[in-house]
């Protein structure tokens, strides 16, 4: 967003964080993780999902 900005260089150590990126999600919470991964598949399916990666990110969220 325009108020938010990233502090420092990217982290990427594989060592720690291996590939792509984490979301915390609770457990028990299946409908909202059933939603959120038809949501993010949407997005990635239309091409949004790269348009907003190239812009915020200098590396591949997916890892792939």
């Amino acid at each position: 967003g325009k108020d938010f900005a990233f502090a420092g260089s990217s982290v990427k150590d594989k060592k720690y964080f291996g590939d792509g990126t984490g979301v915390g999600l609770r457990k028990d919470d299946a409908e909202l993780t059933a939603a959120f991964n038809k949501a993010l598949g949407e997005l990635r399916q239309d091409g949004t999902y790269d348009k907003m990666a190239k812009k915020y990110f200098d590396f591949n969220v997916y890892g792939d």
